[in-house]
């Protein structure tokens, strides 16, 4: 049944070659789009190294110092009696800031007051996202971007390590001169992705042995899209030895299995409000807001100061981008598809004549239009693969690396079957509730 099906399917659609290159294209680019943001979502959100464990992790990114004050309010409420009018006057006690600083943390700050939380695997402080140092090779200009960590850092970020070793606490400690580079960078530095280690990478007037090589990260992440790693220790500069509040370290905390995400968050805040500041003419409030792995993406795109709202967006965003993209083509093609069909009562009307039954002819249209329906999405797969191929080699998205990988593929071939089914179900469901006689009218056999 289903081979003749699909026979009758293949003559249809050349019957009629304006209609069915309308909902090729439509099919297809629609797909296509979808498929896009499908890889974007799965690079960024999916459970991808090194990122795998971002739904147990918990950050520290900004701290925030303010001068508060005492705030006071007057209000004069008026109302008349006797023709004369009377005021009633109070005032509202509040506080208001005159001052605020918002920053990353200094490594004085994490180090002395924000260590082992309770419900906590493990934890990690590096600084990213703000070093960059130009090479010059061979009269090209190679940018590299650097993030110093601790040796805790390869344990909360499970990097793929292509060979070598990361480096430990004792060359941490030591401010050992080793690093850890991407397979990208092994390529773009010495030529080749393997066979790198104890040669030497040249950054500023410091030299850095490299003892790892491990896969570059597919998300633009600044926690994790560096093209080396170096121990923290190593850094220019009294960046650990300040005893300043603010400065450039981040922090990461990998949540026990069984741990709740809300408690731990709690306990940084509170411990980050208690932590004593030296000068409360300048600064009398100090805070924090640890964020889960969705809310620290969504602020840096929305809003730092409410990221639990912001994250509310950006699922809204996402929600409504896919409803627009699959809603609008499916209700055109549900009209191309009724123009198509309507075409056909004269053939609808001889079938039920002949006993055809109604729920049969429902089938076939809608087996049908799912068969145009995956055509489509195999073009719309062609034109995303190479739409993909363009982004990464164009560096559009420098810190990304988009791919069509088999989580992808199965979402593509859902949301093919969900649109086929969707927008051949309606005008083949009225087709099928024609009558004989009316059906016959139509004489277009």
């Amino acid at each position: 049944m289903f081979s003749n099906y699909f026979k009758l399917a293949l003559k249809v659609l050349g019957r009629n070659k304006f209609f069915t290159g309308i909902s090729l294209f439509g099919i297809s680019f629609t797909l296509m789009i979808l498929m896009l943001i499908t890889a974007f979502y799965d690079t960024e959100f999916g459970e991808n190294p090194p990122l795998s464990n971002k739904d147990r992790l918990v950050f520290l990114s900004v701290l925030k110092m303010e001068l508060v004050v005492p705030d006071t309010t007057l209000v004069i409420d008026s109302v008349a009696q006797g023709g004369l009018m009377a005021y009633d006057t109070t005032f509202t006690y509040g506080e208001g800031t005159n001052s605020v600083s918002i920053s990353s943390f200094s490594y004085y700050v994490l180090d002395d007051y924000l260590r082992e939380p309770a419900g906590v695997t493990d934890y990690s402080f590096y600084s990213s996202g703000q070093h960059s140092f130009n090479v010059f090779l061979d009269n090209r200009k190679l940018e590299v971007g650097a993030i110093y960590a601790d040796a805790a850092y390869w344990r909360v970020f499970d990097f793929n390590l292509r060979e070598g070793e990361c480096f430990s606490a004792d060359q941490v400690q030591h401010a050992t001169p080793v690093a850890v580079i991407t397979d990208e960078l092994a390529r773009q530095y010495f030529g080749r992705d393997s066979g790198v280690l104890g040669q030497e990478v040249e950054l500023g007037n410091s030299r850095f042995k490299v003892i790892g090589v491990v896969r570059r990260s597919r998300s633009m992440n600044s926690m994790v899209a560096g093209d080396i790693f170096l121990p923290l220790t190593t850094m220019e500069g009294r960046a650990l030895d300040d005893n300043a509040y603010q400065g450039s370290f981040q922090a990461a905390y990998l949540l026990d299995r069984s741990a709740a995400i809300g408690p731990v968050q709690a306990e940084l805040a509170e411990r980050t409000a208690r932590i004593p500041l030296r000068n409360p003419e300048e600064y009398n409030r100090i805070s924090t807001l640890p964020m889960s792995f969705g809310e620290l993406y969504a602020s840096r795109l929305i809003d730092n100061n409410e990221p639990q709202k912001s994250l509310f967006r950006m699922r809204l965003v996402f929600g409504l981008l896919l409803l627009f993209f699959v809603l609008l083509p499916t209700l055109n093609l549900i009209n191309i598809n009724i123009s198509r069909i309507m075409e056909r009562e004269s053939e609808i009307g001889v079938r039920k004549a002949f006993g055809a039954h109604a729920g049969t002819i429902l089938y076939q249209f809608v087996f049908e239009n799912v068969i145009i329906t995956f055509l489509g999405g195999m073009i719309g797969m062609v034109l995303a693969l190479g739409l993909l191929h363009l982004i990464n080699d164009s560096q559009v998205l420098p810190h990304m690396i988009l791919r069509f990988n088999l989580r992808v593929f199965a979402y593509s071939l859902g949301i093919c079957l969900l649109f086929g089914i969707v927008s051949g179900w309606v005008p083949a469901w009225r087709v099928s509730r024609l009558q004989i006689a009316d059906a016959l009218k139509s004489n277009q056999l």
